[in-house]
């Protein structure tokens, strides 16, 4: 029940990631909570958060997740960078091929597509001079914080683990599940946007799958989420930032549009990240004899 010739069972090993994850992750989240209340009475209230406050918080959720990760391979006698994020002369490469190539690139062709269906307009200049660079670093920031903590979060150790007990793929849709139910909490989300939530959530794991570590993931976490909130200013989730860089107009069904949602409320962004991880799969070489981590978590080295 407890244990099998590997050790303690995955499911029990999930069980003491999550309660340790609880308990730092509600002390870290009170400490944020109490300098916020205090920041909040020196700038008035109903002042909108800024992209900096904001980094810090995802960089202390995603820190947190980095400490008990790391408590874990401790418990478990193995080096926490099986985990996905192994700090190496290729991070910051694929980070950035993950960034142009498989995040902002995308989200720039299924834009130019919701254009030439005339449901989408690009705009004019929403900022202008030094203000442009400002907000282009605070919300790469931020996008790249919320890159590092949902792919860490999701397959990380959570799927490293899960995998280890049912098989990768098993665990990367159960995570993927899990994954999309998290974003449905986001007020502005519409049904077509969670299963393209789900489907991103898949070419992530797919991405893992053939690289062997998180770092193209992130970056095209960041990207997509990156153009979407400066760059193009359309709305994420039915949230549009301050200091975007453009000033978008949408127009048609929402269906096609993705209406008040952004464009991730589309169905061309649905059918796009399907094809996504399609092309990925199919023309992206095996890496797996560089990847350790995968065959320990595809059962390969349970023979």
């Amino acid at each position: 029940m407890f244990f099998n010739q590997r050790g303690l069972r995955a499911g029990w090993r999930l069980v003491i990631f999550a309660a340790l994850l609880f308990a730092i992750g509600y002390a870290a989240i009170a400490a944020l909570t109490l300098l916020s209340s205090l920041l909040r009475s020196r700038s008035g209230p109903g002042a909108a958060p800024s992209p900096l406050w904001l980094s810090l918080v995802e960089i202390t959720q995603f820190l947190v997740v980095v400490l008990v990760s790391w408590i874990m391979a401790n418990i478990e006698r193995r080096k926490s960078e099986v985990y996905g994020l192994p700090v190496t002369t290729s991070a910051l490469p694929r980070f950035g091929v993950g960034f142009w190539v498989w995040g902002f690139l995308p989200l720039s062709l299924v834009l130019l597509i919701m254009r030439l269906l005339r449901v989408f307009y690009f705009g004019d200049l929403a900022v202008h001079g030094s203000a442009v660079l400002y907000w282009a670093l605070a919300w790469g920031l931020m996008f790249l914080a919320v890159g590092l903590l949902e792919e860490y979060s999701f397959r990380g150790y959570a799927l490293y683990t899960l995998a280890d007990g049912i098989g990768f793929w098993p665990a990367a849709i159960v995570l993927a599940v899990g994954f999309a139910y998290i974003h449905m909490s986001n007020g502005g989300e519409n049904r077509i946007g969670i299963a393209g939530v789900f489907l991103y959530a898949i070419f992530a794991a797919a991405t893992l799958w053939r690289t062997g570590n998180l770092w193209l993931a992130v970056g095209a976490h960041a990207g997509w989420d990156w153009g979407q909130s400066f760059f193009y200013g359309v709305s994420d989730s039915g949230l549009q930032v301050e200091g975007h860089l453009l000033n978008p107009r949408i127009q048609g069904p929402d269906w096609l549009s993705g209406g008040s949602v952004g464009p991730e409320g589309s169905i061309v962004t649905l059918i796009f990240w399907g094809l996504m991880t399609v092309c990925f799969l199919a023309f992206y070489p095996e890496q797996r004899k560089a990847a350790p981590p995968l065959l320990v978590a595809s059962g390969e080295q349970r023979r």
